[in-house]
């Protein structure tokens, strides 16, 4: 359950900076894909970091190894990420903040599942 907390603390914080990009790349007209590709390159390094030393607690430096897992990682819930917000445009709502929401939600459960047990 601490981890668990931790991973949702460590996401909170990264969504809140994430979608804080997302919305100025959209007031910036940078359009749905654009705005999510800025979000998610400057939230990777953040994202690694964060839930490498504090919610799993290595006390190690990171191995190559480790951080190409994390960034296929990241890269699968990405892709699945594009896929919510393709299918809110299919639906209609094209640049919406409301279908980002739902796309960086799924992104962070499925996230958890890869870090977790992948």
């Amino acid at each position: 359950m601490k981890l668990l907390a931790r991973f949702i603390a460590v996401g909170v914080f990264n969504t809140l900076v994430g979608y804080a990009v997302i919305l100025a790349g959209l007031w910036l007209g940078a359009g749905d894909y654009l705005a999510n590709i800025a979000s998610f390159v400057l939230g990777l390094p953040i994202s690694f970091t964060t839930h490498r030393l504090w919610t799993y607690g290595a006390r190690t430096p990171a191995s190559r190894g480790e951080a190409v897992r994390y960034a296929a990682a990241v890269g699968s819930a990405f892709l699945v990420n594009l896929g919510v917000v393709a299918s809110g445009r299919a639906l209609g709502f094209v640049d919406n903040p409301v279908v980002q929401l739902l796309a960086i939600g799924t992104y962070a459960g499925l996230l958890f599942l890869l870090t977790r047990f992948v």
